[in-house]
């Protein structure tokens, strides 16, 4: 009984209540079903404990993401209008999803390559090509993984020993600590400014030490929706190559940007293809988060190690979801561009009317579907206001703080949803506002 500790007599009672559960038939008969009603009821009350120290370090050190734990919680809420997730909600292109319905009625259904289908490889060379003008080899530089998450996850492990730092731009997705730290690695965070939240080389090279070996540059970005320029990447870019550097590039909403704005994939500036590991996935861009595909784009030493690492950990993706994923690169960026669109019009909207909130201060993000509103003239930090905005007025957010301590003072709030939802949520909002005492801006 691995890690299960016994409470003296009551335990060993429970133990053989166990064993006569399993010669009764595992439960067949009133016998058996009593049996193991006494039997789970025990290991409730906590007769059997599980010994915390068969537990991995690692693992008993992190916490659950609080935007996971927010999605759970409004899940079983009523009446909420939802802007705290971060997934479209548009329907997957009817082309994609037909595409997979014939790839199952065409056979694939079976185990595909671990780096994935050679057909989607070719199609995210050509996307690499045309997008970010960066040469990837489809055999060896380029691996289909389960999302965005498999890419990530296979990465960290893939380069990192213990106690590498790596620099994270804050405020940043949370899950970049959780992975970070699972690989035996150091999240070191780079403290960016509002309202633009700048890359310079002065915040960055000040967190550069012997032992960093990475910089996370998610651009766009989560949250701030901030689109790094050519200067500030050209920035890094000369750091990495003067600290012999690595640099992760999550670029999984490059499609999403606005007011002409131009995403430049990091991989594409001179001098950086083989120091760049670039991560995307389809969830964003096409709205399937649910299918789980994603690709990472990198050297041929450490395209190596990902394919090892995600063949232990994932073995591989879906081939049809893989064949539906082919179709969305060569048939369904028209479909992609009115997505963006829509969310454009929704961010001016919302955008808009959020700067009418007594308090609120928002700036127009050059890219990603979120909005990081300033509330810290309502004079709450940002998780009690967003618990009270889901519990009093039904309109879920994320705290800034969730994103570290440069992200206190805001929330973060999804344009991925409809625009009656979006004035609805900022109406509710500003009702709660001017419900607050008096001396708000």
């Amino acid at each position: 009984m691995l890690g299960v500790q016994i409470d003296g007599a009551v335990g060993i009672l429970g133990v053989c209540w166990v064993r006569a559960f399993c010669c009764c038939g595992r439960g067949r008969g009133v016998c058996g079903r009593l049996v193991l009603l006494l039997a789970r009821g025990y290991v409730w009350m906590g007769v059997f404990r599980l010994n915390v120290a068969y537990l991995s370090a690692r693992v008993a050190s992190l916490e659950t993401s609080p935007i996971r734990k927010l999605i759970d919680l409004v899940g079983k809420m009523p009446d909420v209008i939802r802007l705290h997730a971060g997934e479209p909600d548009f329907d997957t292109p009817l082309c994609i999803r037909e595409a997979a319905k014939n790839a199952l009625d065409c056979g694939y259904t079976h185990y595909a390559h671990t780096a994935g289908l050679l057909e989607l490889r070719e199609a995210i060379a050509e996307k690499a090509w045309e997008d970010n003008r960066v040469e990837a080899d489809p055999e060896t530089e380029i691996t289909v993984t389960c999302g965005g998450f498999g890419a990530l996850f296979a990465t960290f492990l893939s380069v990192l020993n213990s106690g590498d730092e790596v620099l994270v731009a804050e405020p940043c997705w949370p899950s970049y600590k959780g992975f970070i730290r699972l690989a035996g690695g150091v999240p070191v965070f780079v403290k960016l400014a509002p309202p633009d939240y700048a890359l310079d080389a002065t915040s960055v090279q000040g967190k550069i030490t012997e032992r960093t070996k990475m910089v996370v540059l998610n651009n766009p970005n989560n949250p701030t929706g901030a689109v790094y320029d050519l200067p500030q990447l050209q920035v890094v870019a000369s750091l990495a190559r003067e600290h012999d550097l690595l640099v992760l590039a999550d670029e999984v909403y490059e499609k999403i940007v606005y007011d002409d704005t131009r995403h430049h994939g990091f991989a594409g500036v001179p001098g950086m293809h083989d120091r760049t590991i670039t991560v995307n996935s389809f969830s964003k861009t096409y709205a399937m988060t649910g299918w789980r595909v994603g690709y990472a784009i990198a050297n041929p030493q450490i395209t190596g190690a990902i394919r090892r690492v995600h063949s232990y950990t994932m073995s591989c993706v879906s081939p049809a979801y893989q064949k539906a994923a082919v179709t969305a690169l060569i048939r369904a960026q028209d479909r992609v561009q009115q997505m963006v669109n829509e969310y454009k019009e929704r961010r001016n909207i919302a955008v808009e009317a959020l700067n009418r909130v007594p308090g609120l201060r928002c700036v127009k993000p050059h890219g990603t579907f979120y909005l990081f509103p300033d509330i810290r003239g309502l004079g709450l930090p940002s998780a009690i206001l967003a618990e009270q905005l889901l519990t009093k007025a039904k309109v879920a957010t994320i705290p800034g703080s969730a994103f570290g301590p440069r992200g206190e003072g805001h929330l973060r709030i999804s344009v991925a949803a409809s625009r009656g939802d979006l004035v609805e949520a900022v109406k509710r909002i500003d009702d709660f506002a001017r419900r607050l005492p008096s001396g708000v801006d």
